[in-house]
């Protein structure tokens, strides 16, 4: 039976490898034009899907030094990563327009922004080792600063490109990290009961 480590260990490391497949492909994108971006869109759902069962990792592993908090900081990253999922797979389907779903998408990732910022302040009681917490900031400061430089400049907006890079840096680090502790047990999740 697989345990909650290595679910979310093997997870990360597939949200790792989407991040960085994902940014290839938004670059083609934008320097082609299609099919990369429908293959972006892809590759951000699995990552949105492949991030859950580590935000429920991290969440566990926060309980004990941040009790209920932990559980509400999980939720908020959750919801954002299905929201972001969904859109994702509006656009790739085709139900909506990158046009129609640009806010939402944005929001949604604000929201998993929003996730990392408070998952990785709360890590920094020790509930994950160096340098995880720092990453889980700076990835979601990326993730927040991609969503308000496209809101004000699209791809061309500082913010956008600045956010991009810290966010690919962080983010997939922190995701590398994580998935190798948790699938070697180094960090080890406790059961995660109320």
């Amino acid at each position: 039976m697989t345990t909650l480590a290595e679910l979310a260990g093997w997870s990360a490391l597939i949200a790792a490898v989407a991040t960085v497949v994902g940014a290839v492909l938004l670059v083609l994108f934008f320097m082609r034009g299609q099919p990369w971006g429908t293959l972006n869109d892809i590759a951000s759902v699995v990552l949105m899907l492949a991030t859950i069962p580590v935000a429920i990792a991290v969440g566990a592993l926060e309980l004990e030094r941040a009790g209920t908090l932990s559980w509400l900081v999980t939720a908020i990253g959750i919801g954002g990563m299905l929201a972001a999922a969904g859109f994702q797979t509006a656009l790739v389907l085709r139900v909506r327009t990158y046009e129609q779903l640009l806010g939402r998408t944005l929001g949604a990732g604000a929201v998993v922004g929003i996730w990392y910022i408070f998952a990785g302040a709360l890590a920094l009681t020790g509930s994950l080792p160096a340098p995880l917490p720092i990453l889980a900031i700076v990835s979601g400061i990326g993730f927040i600063a991609i969503g308000y430089g496209f809101a004000r400049g699209a791809q061309d907006h500082v913010l956008s490109r600045v956010g991009g890079i810290a966010l690919l840096l962080a983010s997939t680090t922190f995701l590398a990290l994580i998935g190798f502790r948790l699938v070697t047990g180094e960090l080890a999740v406790p059961a995660w009961t109320a």
